[in-house]
């Protein structure tokens, strides 16, 4: 048993050491997750486009607009920030 916990903290300490590494701003890093967020709008932009074209008029509407970006970067965001936040090893996962 407490084999079991020693190594549960050796696992703590580091996924703690690989989120302070994964954390650090590279070039790569910001490249990637703009990148990501432009195809997301992009993607978000036809979507609306093609929307409003078949007759959603709603999505005319600036708030509306604004609305759909931002719930989608929300439920997004995890994707988006994946490059910042390693997951965490098997021993670790609840």
């Amino acid at each position: 048993m407490l084999d079991c916990v020693g190594k549960k903290k050796k696992l703590q300490k580091q996924y703690q050491k690989q989120l302070e590494e994964a954390r650090k701003p590279t070039f790569a890093k910001m490249f990637k997750l703009f990148i990501k967020t432009f195809l997301l709008f992009a993607v978000l932009l036809v979507l609306m486009t093609l929307g409003i074209f078949y007759g959603l008029g709603v999505l005319k509407n600036w708030w509306a607009q604004l609305a759909v970006y931002g719930a989608a970067y929300v439920l997004l965001q995890p994707w988006l920030m994946s490059d910042f936040r390693p997951p965490p090893p098997k021993g670790l996962k609840k």
